[in-house]
């Protein structure tokens, strides 16, 4: 437009200029010299206006621009414009000649090519100029045969055409790489700013502006003070002329955008040049780098903690490869990092431990994510030590396992208290020998034992020969040393699986297990009475002692353990006075028993083929609302001689012999059987089963328990209970761990009967997948006379709830017992206090008044016994 304006003014101006100033004759070579000076301005324009434009545009952001930028309008319709203004100025000339004279005319023909040049660029321009030229040949009543105006007409068309063709695109070009540069300033996350020399912002993106919490359009124009509080905005100033006196640097900084928020931003700031290469302003990039910070705190966090732990810690990758530790690990194991890392743990293994243990930590970890127990590992001393190690996985955000992480514990002191209490509560102080309480407690197990295994086991109570002369000739030291040297002795004759116990004095107490006759155990007592007669070297001297034996047999004894004690002692005084050096048999009348054994089991099988036993049923209820849970079947014996009898009565005649299994399955199936049917009218039961050793670890076990659910299909599982005793578990525990895991499989529950009858109770109940511990009746019996009882009770039941079992106490009288065991934590209660064993027809009547309100638990009302 300014081009057009100049042209038409140059045109007009020189004109009358020249009417004014010159003759007529001179007119024509000075149009000339007019034409080619306007031929050399605008030719000096174009030179101009090319030298402005920027050189070395980047192609590819040319084309990014181009295609970002707004449509021109279609090639073919500035072509058309072109022709057609031509045209009407074709047309018009013959009728504007009259009007206009001929150089005012000239400028009539240059408009569109004017026009065309702006509008469609190089191509229409020439087009319009080409017409322009042909109009001055055809205008009527104008002579215009000048070659001079020709030249004009087309230099000038050419010019204006290139210089609009040129303007253009330099300013399409500028216009969009303009657009491209905005967006990709408002399109990125870091914060974009333009200073000019006093401060002011000049430019800000949306990232700028929500970094500050303002509109973009409040910031453009204002400084820092207006935005920040003074002493922010005075320290930003600050580092803006640091920043105007260097080249760009970058620099972390802290910025309070609001009370309570400050934020950690990465900045970067450098000078903004002129054309001239002065500094007109700055420009800054800020990056948030807040969650960046507080990770690298949380980092340094975690490390500190890691090193500093007083913990072992290992973390281990994906492929079980040991990558880092810390001090502790060191400190415990005596393995510096550069020992262990790139190996798999089984570097610190203790080999105590089979594959099988590890297998089943590593699919624990798999299935749960964590482990957690006590293991044996060795330090690179070589010395095996005790730790209590969690294992847990590190998984990232896509699930994937990216680490282990292994904390644990040095409890070797623990493990030695422990390994100390053990032996000063259950182990002679001088002998190392088991006490009177251990002895007490292995005697109940291998009288269980023996039950289930249909073996014999002897009782020797054994009393030293002229132990009293020696002592009191030789003194009490002389006396201890020979005791040691007798208990070595009589220790190496006997095997792995008997125990030699000293009471105190000169008494010591031989179980010998898996007695197979008479003979064998008296085989056994001569090496006992060979080993007791041999010398024993003290201090100076020899000494030597002979002993006499008292053996009980049990089962031919049918006594309890204190009883079967006292029997072997009464043997023991029988062989004293039949002259020492010698052992004697308690006659329990052996074969009167025996008879009357046989005569039992004949009945007992008679019983099971005519149907006289049936089963009675003992509700079992929560202590902590008194709600029924549960009931367990007892066995009855519906003797037509003796009327209904328990099963203390006849039950030891069955164990290990060849009716205890088929009882034993008719209880099941008949247990199952009322189970489902107490189910079929609402009542949900988990009804118990007892099971016996040989029972549980028959072959067959799992496959009969599958077919017994099978006739029930619409009873639950989980409502079927089977309860083991704890010795009947521990005597093939691999094989018990099978069969259970494979009726656990079923949905079938366990309990541990009679729990804390046993020595190895602590050993094996991990191992076991029990859900339920039974506290034997009688420790609760007596429990609030005997602190001793109490105290194992209590111990029961914190051990159920450590290994997280449900407690069940038995043998509950009285509310003052279930208050006492519910004050403890324990869960669930049967006894007689609660209800006696009943038949089947009558559970439901009985739990409909209790749940009614006979519910002497829940109200804390008196049994009948105590009102």
């Amino acid at each position: 437009m300014s081009y057009g304006l100049f042209a038409f003014g140059w045109i007009l101006l020189s004109d009358k200029l020249l009417f004014a100033l010159a003759g007529s004759a001179d007119i024509g070579w000075l149009s000339v010299v007019k034409g080619l000076f306007f031929v050399l301005a605008t030719d000096f324009l174009l030179f101009f206006a090319l030298c402005s434009v920027p050189a070395g545009q980047n192609i590819g952001a040319s084309a990014i621009a181009q295609e970002m930028g707004p449509r021109r309008f279609p090639v073919w319709a500035s072509y058309l414009f072109a022709l057609a203004m031509s045209l009407a100025v074709l047309a018009a000339s013959s009728t504007l000649a009259s009007h206009f004279g001929e150089r005012s005319l000239l400028l009539l023909f240059m408009l569109p090519v004017l026009v065309s040049a702006l509008i469609g660029g190089l191509g229409p321009g020439l087009l319009a100029t080409a017409f322009a030229a042909y109009s001055l040949d055809q205008t009527d009543g104008v002579a215009v045969r000048d070659w001079a105006q020709w030249g004009v007409v087309a230099v000038n068309g050419l010019a204006v055409s290139v210089l609009a063709e040129t303007l253009q695109r330099s300013l399409r070009k500028a216009n969009m790489q303009r657009q491209l540069l905005d967006s990709v300033i408002s399109g990125t996350s870091d914060a974009v700013f333009v200073k000019d020399l006093r401060g002011r912002y000049l430019l800000v993106n949306r990232a700028a502006a929500s970094l500050v919490g303002r509109q973009a359009e409040d910031i453009v124009g204002k400084d820092d003070f207006a935005l920040f509080p003074f002493g922010i905005a005075s320290a930003i100033r600050r580092k803006d002329r640091d920043v105007l006196r260097q080249e760009v640097a970058t620099h972390e900084e802290q910025l309070t955008v609001a009370p309570g928020r400050t934020l950690d931003l990465l900045v970067t700031k450098g000078p903004v040049r002129n054309t001239a290469g002065h500094i007109a302003g700055l420009f800054g990039i800020s990056r948030d780098i807040t969650e960046r910070k507080r990770f690298e705190r949380e980092l340094a966090q975690a490390a500190v903690v890691f090193d500093s732990s007083h913990q072992g810690i290992m973390v281990v990758d994906p492929g079980r490869r040991i990558t880092r530790v810390n001090p502790a690990f060191t400190r415990i194991t005596g393995y510096a990092p550069e020992d262990v890392i790139g190996k798999t743990p089984r570097v610190l293994s203790s080999g105590l431990h089979g594959p099988e243990f590890y297998r089943q930590i590593w699919a624990c970890i798999e299935r749960d994510g964590f482990w957690h127990g006590e293991i044996w590992n060795r330090r690179k001393t070589g010395e095996i030590f005790a730790e209590m190690l969690s294992i847990s996985a590190a998984q990232g955000a896509g699930g994937e396992i990216e680490h282990y992480i292994g904390v644990f514990t040095d409890i070797s002191h623990i493990k030695a208290h422990e390994a100390e209490l053990e032996r000063v509560t259950h182990y002679d102080l001088l002998t190392g020998l088991p006490n009177r309480r251990l002895l007490i407690d292995r005697l109940n197990q291998a009288m269980l034992r023996t039950a289930r295994e249909g073996r014999s086991l002897a009782v020797c109570f054994l009393d030293l020969d002229g132990f009293k002369e020696i002592n009191d000739l030789h003194g009490a030291a002389a006396g201890d040393a020979l005791l040691v040297g007798v208990a070595a002795h009589l220790k190496s004759v006997l095997r792995s699986e008997d125990t030699l116990a000293r009471l105190g004095g000169d008494e010591f107490v031989l179980l010998l297990s898996h007695i197979g006759s008479a003979e064998h155990c008296s085989t056994i007592l001569d090496r006992v009475l060979e080993a007791a007669s041999r010398p024993v070297p003290v201090q100076d001297r020899v000494l030597s002692v002979t002993a006499s034996v008292g053996v009980s047999l049990y089962p031919d004894d049918q006594a309890d353990p204190d009883l079967l004690l006292r029997h072997a002692d009464q043997a023991m005084c029988v062989a004293k006075q039949a002259g020492r050096n010698r052992y004697q048999l308690f006659d329990p009348e052996n074969d009167r028993k025996a008879h009357a054994r046989r005569l039992q089991l004949g009945w007992l099988r008679q019983a099971l083929e005519k149907g006289e036993f049936l089963l009675h049923y003992q509700p079992k209820v929560e202590l902590g609302g008194g709600k029924l849970v549960g009931a367990e079947a007892l066995l009855r014996w519906h003797d037509p001689r003796q009327g209904l009898r328990a099963p203390g009565e006849f039950l030891p005649f069955i164990a290990g012999s060849d009716l205890e299994r088929p009882l034993g399955d008719w209880v099941i199936g008949e247990a199952v059987a009322q189970a489902a049917r107490w189910f079929g009218q609402g009542l949900d039961l988990c009804v118990s089963i007892n099971v016996s050793a040989n029972q549980l670890l028959d072959g067959g076990f799992h496959a009969k328990m599958a077919q017994v659910l099978a006739r029930h299909p619409d009873l639950p599982p989980h409502l079927i209970e089977l309860e083991i005793l704890e010795s009947a578990a521990i005597a093939d525990m691999e094989q018990a761990i099978q069969v259970m895991g494979q009726c656990r499989q079923l949905g079938i529950r366990f309990a541990l009967d009679d729990f804390g009858t046993g020595y190895s109770s602590l050993t094996y109940l991990r191992k076991l997948p029990v859900q339920s511990l039974k506290i034997d009746q009688s420790f609760v019996r007596d429990m609030l006379a005997d602190p001793d009882d109490l105290g194992i009770v209590e111990g029961v039941i914190q051990l159920a709830s450590t290994f997280q079992l449900e407690s069940v106490a038995e043998g509950v009288e009285t509310p003052k017992h279930a208050r006492r065991l519910r004050d403890m934590g324990c869960h669930v209660a049967q006894g007689y206090g609660i209800a006696r064993p009943m038949p089947a027809d009558q559970l439901p009547a009985w739990a409909a008044r209790w749940q009614a309100g006979d519910n002497w638990l829940a109200h804390g009302r008196h049994m009948p016994s105590e009102a």
